[in-house]
C-alpha cells in the first residue's frame, strides 16, 4: 500500500542525513545512532521519514505492531503528528508513538491535549553509569566485580587490542560459536548475529570503536561503541560480547575497552535490558547513575 509518507529504508547511504539530525541534538538515548539503526535494520524493519524539520523513525518487530519515534522533537510537531495519525489508519494500525524523555511526553500532550495516553516502557530503559566508576571499579560494592578481573589477569596469557580488520573473523568465528550453542535457548539469536555480523561487516564506515582481548592469541572477548553526544561527554557501548569459559571475561572487556577507549568521557550508556530479568540483574550490578526513562503514546 503506497503512503502519503516517504518512508525509506535505513541503509549505509543513510548515514549523513540521519547524523545531522543526530548531531543536533543532546541525546542520552541508544537508538538515536546511525550504528543501532542499521545493525538492527533487518530484524526491526527500521525506517526513517522527514515531515517538515521533524525525524521520524519507524520499525516493526516479527507480528508486533508498527510504532515509531519523532527522534528530534523538532520543526512543527503538529504537522508531523497529524501526518503519522493519517499513516496509521492507512495501514489499519493503531497509532503508536515512542518517546525518549518526559519533555518529549510534554510537548506530544500539550500539542494535542488529551487525544493521547502515556504509559512508561520501563524494559526499554537505557542503563547510563559514570565512566570513572566503571574503570577504577572503586568501593565495596565493586569488589566481586575486581575479583573477577583479577582472576582473569592471574589466570590467564592476555592482551588486550584496539580493533583491526586482522581481528574481524576471530570475533566473528567466536560469535557464531556461541549462537550455535544458545539457538535452542535463546529466542532472538538470529537477530543478534545479523546485527554483529553487519556491525563487523561495515564498522570501518560506521565512526564506530571497537577493542578485544585474546588470550595465548585466540580471541576471547569484544566490545564495540561509539559517541553518543559530545556536549554531554556520553559513549554508547553497541555489542559487546565474551566467552565465558574464561572466568571473568565480561568484567575485564568492560573495564578494559573504557580505560583504553573511553577514560576522557563523563557517562556510558550500556542499552536497555529488553525485560530479561538475569540482563537486568547484570547491569544493575555495575550501579547505573541514572535510567532513560521512556515512554509510549496510544490514542485514548
Amino acid at each position: 500500500m503506497s503512503s502519503s509518507i516517504d518512508i525509506k529504508p535505513v541503509t549505509m547511504e543513510s548515514k549523513p542525513l540521519l547524523d545531522s539530525y543526530f548531531r543536533k541534538g543532546l541525546f542520552l538515548n541508544s537508538e538515536l545512532t546511525f550504528t543501532n539503526m542499521f545493525i538492527w535494520q533487518p530484524s526491526y524493519n527500521i525506517r526513517y521519514a522527514e515531515i517538515g524539520d521533524t525525524l521520524c523513525i519507524f520499525s516493526k518487530y516479527k507480528n508486533e505492531p508498527e510504532s515509531v519515534n519523532l527522534s528530534t522533537f523538532s520543526g512543527n510537531i503538529q504537522e508531523a503528528v497529524s501526518k503519522l495519525l493519517e499513516y496509521f489508519n492507512e495501514i489499519s494500525s493503531p497509532p503508536l508513538i515512542r518517546l525518549f524523555s518526559k519533555e518529549q511526553k510534554t510537548i506530544l500532550s500539550e500539542s494535542f491535549p488529551g487525544m493521547f495516553r502515556f504509559e512508561k516502557d520501563p524494559d526499554s530503559y537505557d542503563y547510563v553509569y559514570n565512566i570513572s566508576d566503571l574503570i577504577n571499579l572503586s568501593g565495596s560494592k565493586y569488589h566481586a566485580k575486581r575479583n573477577h578481573i583479577n582472576k582473569f589477569k592471574s589466570l590467564y596469557n592476555y592482551q588486550y587490542h584496539t580493533m583491526t580488520p586482522e581481528y574481524r573473523e576471530a570475533c566473528r568465528e567466536m560469535f557464531c560459536r556461541w549462537c550455535e550453542s544458545k539457538k535452542d535457548s535463546i529466542s532472538n539469536i538470529g537477530d543478534q548475529l545479523t546485527a554483529v555480523n553487519r556491525l563487523l561487516d561495515n564498522w570501518e564506515s560506521l565512526d564506530i570503536a571497537g577493542g578485544c582481548i585474546t588470550v595465548d592469541g585466540q580471541m576471547v572477548a569484544f566490545s564495540f561503541g561509539e559517541v553518543l553526544c559530545y556536549r554531554n561527554s556520553i559513549a554508547v557501548i553497541h555489542l559487546e560480547h565474551a566467552d565465558t569459559d574464561f572466568q571473568g571475561s565480561f568484567p575485564m572487556i568492560n573495564q578494559q575497552f573504557l580505560e583504553h577507549q573511553w577514560s576522557d568521557f563523563k557517562l556510558l550508556n550500556r542499552e536497555e535490558d529488553m525485560g530479561l530479568e538475569g540482563l537486568r540483574k547484570a547491569k544493575k550490578s555495575y550501579y547505573p547513575v541514572l535510567l532513560t526513562e521512556k515512554y509510549t503514546a496510544t490514542l485514548k
